[in-house]
């Protein structure tokens, strides 16, 4: 039997929850990874490019998948939700709900021959665009299909995937199934969610074709996304001339969320600002800001590099965005610079959503018993002198969960809350016989 003490497990698989592993388990901890969803990686996998460096955003996040894989010490399980918790530090039990993905994970090789074959296609809310009933995401890890039954049509006679699959790993016998583990210590890495403006049909979003969001525009510049990375108007398809990115879209306001989101959303704005004006110098671009935050490394860089092109910068948050007949989008806004009100036509509105407790958070509070902070994240020890731990021994908290922040602090606390994790367990340890992990 395993021991509990030399045992780890770290719920959620985004780019915290992934450095965290790798770290305990290069240490010689066994860990469990335990992600909800069919594959890891979270918020990161689906972005383009990242700030302030511009490059690839799968470049940074694939070698660490990998690295993960490789480690025989870390166990990956996916399509998994904790349910319940249970013990104190060094001897917790969790409760662990597996859902099936009706495909056996130890036959498929991620040959998409079923994707291929299958007819059904549905909005894909992760990358856009749409997916098949089947489907496989591009550099998912793990590498297997998974799929959608509330989509899929077996039950109207339709086996297209079953007689495409040459590894017979389509399985539509798996069931839910409920299991226990042993572990010493938790870390939490559940990361956050971004500002939905839907329900309030934020300048017009939902209401116009023409406004989108960071993330929306992140994949329709992404290679891989529905457009191969050709940014086009929703409403015509056409390449637009004039875009206008609106900053703090749910964030810095007393009637959504007071909080700023760590100028992750300024950034995310400026950056996708310059990476549109240096792929096409023609195209005029208008950033609406209240004012912008850059606190880290290079990131004052980024936006003097992004004034340096010519994208203009308009102090003032707008009051409104309407539509014209022609789907072009009036932004009004007081320019609080020049003491004026200014009625700027864009032919493209991009809002910068900033970051918002994901809805298993509160769930997770309940069940660990840690609280949460004012704005709705899980409330770290100390901010200075414990910021991965929490009111609770043995469970600690990285990345976003604990608050909006950009990826190299997630991947930093990544490895905070794991080496915080391996002291736990060490001194959990009774000094008459001392655990050695190696």
């Amino acid at each position: 039997m395993r021991d509990k003490r030399n045992t780890v497990a770290v719920i959620g698989g985004g780019i915290a929850g992934i450095q965290a592993a790798n770290d305990l388990g290069e240490m010689g901890f066994h860990v469990y990874l335990l992600e909800k969803a069919p594959s890891i990686g979270g918020r990161v996998a689906q972005l383009n490019r990242i700030f302030p460096t511009g490059e690839s955003a799968i470049s940074i996040l694939e070698p660490k998948m990998q690295m993960l894989t490789s480690n025989d010490n870390i166990e990956l399980i996916t399509c998994a939700e904790v349910t319940a918790v249970r013990g104190d530090v060094g001897d917790f039990e969790l409760t662990v709900l597996y859902k099936p993905r009706y495909v056996d994970e130890a036959k498929c090789v991620g040959c998409l021959r079923c994707m291929d074959v299958c007819p059904v296609e549905s909005p894909d809310r992760v990358c856009l665009g749409t997916r098949k009933a089947i489907f496989v995401y591009p550099h998912a890890v793990p590498l297997c299909a998974t799929i959608d039954m509330e989509s899929c049509i077996r039950n109207e006679g339709c086996d297209a995937c079953v007689r495409a699959c040459e590894y017979d790993a389509i399985d539509f016998t798996q069931e839910e199934r409920v299991g226990k583990l042993n572990v010493g210590a938790i870390i939490v890495a559940t990361g956050a969610e971004t500002y939905d403006p839907m329900p309030g049909n934020d300048y017009g979003y939902g209401l116009y074709d023409n406004v989108i969001t960071t993330m929306e525009f992140e994949r329709l510049t992404h290679p891989e996304g529905p457009t191969s990375g050709n940014l086009i108007r929703p409403s015509d398809c056409e390449a637009p001339m004039r875009v206008g990115f609106i900053n703090c879209v749910g964030s810095r306001d007393i009637n959504r969320n007071v909080y700023c989101s760590g100028g992750v959303c300024c950034m995310e704005n400026i950056k996708n600002a310059i990476l549109l004006k240096e792929k096409r110098p023609e195209v005029s671009c208008y950033i609406f800001y209240i004012d912008i935050r850059a606190p880290f490394r290079s990131y004052e860089e980024l936006y003097t590099r992004a004034r340096e092109l010519g994208i203009r910068f308009i102090r003032g948050r707008p009051a409104e965005v309407t539509e014209k007949d022609n789907g072009n989008l009036i932004v009004r806004v007081e320019d609080t610079l020049k003491g004026m009100v200014r009625n700027v036509e864009v032919e493209l509105v991009v809002l910068g959503i900033g970051n918002v407790p994901g809805e298993d958070i509160p769930r997770l509070s309940d069940m660990l018993k840690i609280p949460l902070a004012e704005d709705g994240m899980f409330r770290e020890l100390h901010s200075r002198s414990a910021p991965v731990d929490t009111e609770r021994a043995g469970i600690f908290i990285a990345g976003a969960a604990a608050g909006p922040k950009d990826i190299s602090i997630a991947v930093a606390q990544g490895s905070s809350a794991a080496a915080r994790a391996a002291s736990s367990l060490l001194q959990s340890t009774t000094s008459g016989n001392r655990f050695k992990p190696r």
